[in-house]
């Protein structure tokens, strides 16, 4: 006689719940940091002086940031995802109370740097603590959960910033992370299981020549889309030199990671025709997430003359839609699947991005918001499917590798994006003689054509989920 065993159990433990919290909210708190900081540029720029400096204290984040994010799944191997995560939330906590208490621009800039690398690590690991002890048949709901709070992150990141500055100065939005972390690291010390690392399970070696290529190659590549953003052509030397290291740097780290025994990152993912395009969508997706958070707030404040605070309040609408997009998104993927969802939302995204191209200086606000907040439902159904996507295409203990790879894409593609808006920007600035809206709508012209362009790998990712189901069907 057999007695049945009792069923699996298909939704999270307590445990798993408070490390989803504490996991999102980590993440969350890097990807906020990222547009928070950037109201308060004036005001710092008021108290050291030369913005063409100032502007070190983005850039250093931002290189910080792609130099400690492949290493993430090694330490997450070696050392287990909870400890992880609490050395890069203590690190961020060190890192932006001495941005507060920065008495010169070069320490603000150092100390920008060490929070930079500790959101480097925050950010994946956050994925690899959240998925961990989540049934298989929930990871899409974890997921799109996560993702939607992700992208609400950096729309809130100006109004934050802005009542930070207005009340308390710029150390204020630095100083704001201090208590989240404190709260943060004490509900993970005391509250998540403790990592699961048996003293006999073979342990990946640390790729240092690897390391070391790919943190050259992703720097570089930032500095190279940096020195475009800062006015330099293609032929200029601040442009094709990093560019150079980064082709070199990032082609040499490829090599190594597909013919090395203990690879840093496992590239063999991509072998993987989902996960693949999934991941081509996450890089184009960039445009259409980052591309705007360029345009419309300096249109508000330059040509509207808005305050920071009004700006992030009315940047909120695509708050709302983002929050809309994530009670349709579960039910989309289920039906259609990630290609035909991400189509849904592309094409809402083109169409709320139409009233944008013919901006002018009385454009009314409802009709603004109203665009801003189709804009989020259709945001929130191109990134969110296609992050889902990606990690449900691959096994679980695979998730420490594909994190730092998809976040790293995803920063890139945005950086590109930001860049390209700029440059375009500053061209028409100077042609129609200052930041007026004719400047803004040609900039969305541009817009409007890059999230066109994230029509095609779209494509490619319902032809991939079709041959996947094909496979699945004749297996």
């Amino acid at each position: 006689m057999t007695t049945e065993q009792p069923p699996e159990p298909t939704t999270p433990s307590s445990g798993a719940i408070v490390a989803m919290v504490v996991s999102i909210a980590g993440a969350f708190l890097a990807l906020l940091d990222t547009t928070i900081v950037n109201v308060s540029l004036h005001d710092t720029q008021a108290s050291f002086g030369g913005l063409d400096r100032v502007q070190w204290v983005l850039t250093a984040y931002l290189l910080a940031l792609a130099a400690t994010m492949p290493v993430t799944a090694w330490l997450a191997d070696r050392f287990g995802p909870k400890r992880v995560f609490l050395a890069a939330v203590g690190l961020f906590l060190v890192g932006s109370a001495a941005c507060a208490a920065s008495p010169t621009l070069i320490s603000l800039i150092a100390a920008r740097g060490v929070a930079g690398a500790a959101a480097g690590v925050l950010t994946p690991i956050s994925t690899v603590l959240l998925t961990r002890g989540v049934p298989r048949e929930q990871l899409a709901k974890v997921q799109m959960l996560n993702g939607s709070v992700m992208l609400i992150g950096p729309l809130l990141g100006p109004s934050v910033g802005g009542l930070l500055v207005q009340a308390w100065g710029w150390p204020a939005v630095y100083a704001i992370n201090i208590p989240i972390c404190l709260a943060i690291l004490i509900v993970t010390a005391r509250r998540v299981a403790p990592d699961d690392l048996a003293a006999d399970r073979p342990r990946r070696r640390l790729d240092v020549l690897g390391l070391l290529l790919g943190a050259t190659g992703t720097v570089s590549a930032v500095m190279a889309i940096h020195g475009f953003a800062d006015g330099g052509s293609w032929s200029s030397r601040v442009v094709w030199l990093p560019a150079g290291i980064a082709v070199a740097g990032l082609g040499l780290f490829v090599l190594r990671q597909l013919r090395t025994p203990s690879p840093l990152l496992d590239l063999r993912l991509f072998r993987h025709g989902v996960y693949a395009t999934a991941a081509l969508n996450i890089f184009f997706l960039g445009f259409v997430l980052y591309g705007p958070m360029v345009i419309i707030p300096l249109y508000f404040q330059a040509a509207r003359g808005e305050t920071a605070v009004v700006t992030g309040l009315l940047l909120s609408t695509s708050g709302i839609g983002v929050v809309v997009a994530g009670f349709l998104c579960r039910k989309l993927l289920r039906r259609l699947g990630g290609g035909r969802t991400m189509l849904i939302g592309i094409s809402l995204t083109l169409l709320a991005t139409l009233p944008l191209i013919r901006l002018t200086a009385d454009t009314s606000y409802l009709l603004l918001c109203a665009s801003l907040a189709v804009r989020g439902v259709g945001t929130g159904l191109t990134v969110v499917p296609a992050m889902t996507r990606a990690y449900e295409s691959i096994p679980a203990r695979s998730i420490a590798d594909a994190s730092p790879q998809l976040n790293l894409l995803q920063r890139l593609g945005g950086t590109a994006a930001a860049a390209l808006v700029t440059v375009v920007l500053q061209r028409q600035a100077v042609q129609q003689h200052g930041l007026v809206p004719a400047a803004f709508a040609h900039a969305c012209v541009w817009l409007l054509a890059t999230s066109a362009v994230t029509m095609l790998p779209a494509v490619g990712l319902l032809v991939a989920e079709r041959r996947e189901t094909r496979r699945n069907v004749a297996g």
